[in-house]
């Protein structure tokens, strides 16, 4: 249940409602909710010493810890928007996305890559700010709260080569975490594993979680499969978040959920309903979830029960205010009949404010109320949705999205590629991989793969890649994809 009235900061009033509640666990300590504030608006103070300001995008690039929630409170206290960036990005990537948010400021902890040669953004590091010190701060001022403020900006990967911007407020985070409370009843007493990275909508909305519903968040050491298990084994959480890749190790390995174990969100992709129901035969309480960073995070949920009665299903909406139809490619309009296929829209509450600096994809993607997902599929007579496919622009590799676009223009400016066809594999560890097809001159795979790493970050270089003399296409010059799929004796990927 949601204590909070979403009339001032969460951690000021939720603070003042549970000061003495841990709300974060780490293997070396507690941080309770009235330390978490004294903490954040110390670092706030010390961030407004260094010129960041109200209404100031700022980017984050930070590795997997407690802290990367500290700096995200400060800036929230200071009216500012964290814009939280991969860090397996390369830094060509991270200086585009720096510019594109119009960024003055990149804040690092730790990071794992160094970007002190972005002269065109003042850099602050974190690494020897002491979070843990007795530390009062001095001016206890905070900026004012109103629910449709920007709150987070993530990057997505779009149908184009430069990923989008997507821009949330308070009230689109504080509507999820809302309607998740409605459909999975929340509690003070809950522990959230932050087991996804903070820089994806499915991470970050974790942290939302915790707070707003006054429970605990555990941070692993890292994100490492065994790093993940530890935690679970230490800190016995209830509400778990995994990709497919991680389920999947577990059932090989028969290792046992942990006896607190409320829920495990399941998305990030293409889900085998043989890997799901392995799970639940093994004692874990999956969810299949559906959602998306411009939905902010899950929309529609599959629970442990639905799941044997139907199990390609993507689920169902969590409340009735989240409104799913299908559009009628035919008839351009939107369709609730059962069982047509179309492109799934979304209305909800939780739906994005903006494509940052991006009006036009803004526009195209919500429409009259409704954001245009790319994903085709269906209702049912009982309007559970089933997804028949997503986009073929976007590969989703082990929860990382990719687009195929992107990789593509990366292969193109390679010299001796004379043509490319990017395209995603069903694969049993990885959900998808990455694959191309490419007509080139005098280049092998590993001098591709080698310069590819100066262009693009590791998950999205292909991890097969086919050679052939030419990619076929029609007279407009489109892609046949089935029949390029054939020549190279592959099943429709």
């Amino acid at each position: 249940m949601i204590k909070l009235t979403n009339m001032e900061h969460w951690l000021i009033e939720q603070a003042r409602l549970s000061p003495n509640q841990i709300a974060i666990y780490t293997s070396d300590l507690r941080i309770n909710y009235d330390k978490l504030l004294e903490q954040s608006l110390a670092t706030a103070e010390y961030l407004s010493s260094l010129g960041i300001k109200n209404g100031d995008n700022v980017c984050i690039l930070s590795n997997h810890s407690y802290q990367f929630w500290i700096i995200v409170n400060a800036l929230w206290l200071l009216g500012a928007v964290p814009v939280p960036l991969n860090t397996r990005n390369t830094i060509e990537e991270i200086s585009w996305q720096t510019k594109h948010v119009d960024a003055k400021f990149i804040i690092t902890f730790q990071p794992t890559q160094l970007v002190s040669n972005l002269k065109f953004v003042q850099h602050i590091s974190l690494d020897d700010f002491d979070f843990q010190g007795n530390i009062i701060p001095n001016n206890l001022f905070h900026s004012s709260y109103y629910t449709l403020r920007s709150s987070l900006i993530l990057f997505t990967s779009g149908s184009t080569g430069n990923p989008k911007a997507v821009v949330h407020t308070f009230k689109s985070l504080y509507e999820s975490v809302k309607a998740m409370d409605s459909f999975f009843s929340l509690s003070s007493n809950d522990l959230w594993l932050t087991s996804l990275p903070l820089y994806h909508i499915g991470g970050f909305m974790i942290l939302v979680r915790g707070l707003l519903s006054g429970g605990g968040v555990i941070f692993p050491n890292n994100l490492k499969h065994e790093a993940v298990i530890d935690a679970m084994a230490e800190f016995n959480p209830t509400h778990v978040s995994m990709v497919s890749t991680t389920v999947k190790r577990i059932i090989d390995e028969d290792t046992e959920p942990n006896t607190n174990l409320k829920y495990v969100f399941l998305g990030g992709g293409p889900l085998s309903p043989e890997i799901c129901s392995k799970a639940i035969d093994a004692g874990y309480p999956i969810v299949k979830v559906y959602g998306s960073t411009e939905t902010c995070s899950m929309i529609a949920a599959l629970k442990s029960t639905d799941i044997y009665i139907r199990p390609d299903s993507a689920g169902f909406a969590l409340t009735n205010e989240i409104k799913i139809n299908i559009k009628d490619d035919d008839e351009n309009a939107e369709d609730t009949n059962d069982s047509t296929i179309g492109e799934v829209l979304i209305s909800s509450p939780t739906l994005f404010k903006e494509y940052y600096n991006d009006q036009q994809s803004t526009q195209t993607k919500i429409v009259d109320g409704f954001y245009h997902t790319g994903d085709y599929g269906c209702l049912d007579d009982e309007r559970y949705l089933y997804i028949e496919s997503r986009r073929e622009d976007i590969i989703i590799t082990g929860g990382e999205n990719v687009s195929a676009n992107e990789v593509e223009e990366a292969l193109l400016s390679l010299p001796g590629i004379q043509d490319k066809f990017v395209f995603g594999m069903e694969d049993e560890k990885w959900g998808q991989i990455v694959c191309a097809a490419i007509v080139c001159e005098n280049l092998s795979e590993s001098e591709i793969k080698s310069q590819l790493k100066e262009k693009l970050a590791g998950f999205k270089i292909p991890k097969k890649f086919f050679f052939v003399e030419e990619i076929p296409r029609n007279e407009m010059g489109k892609i046949k994809r089935a029949e390029l799929l054939r020549r190279l004796n592959l099943d429709e990927a």
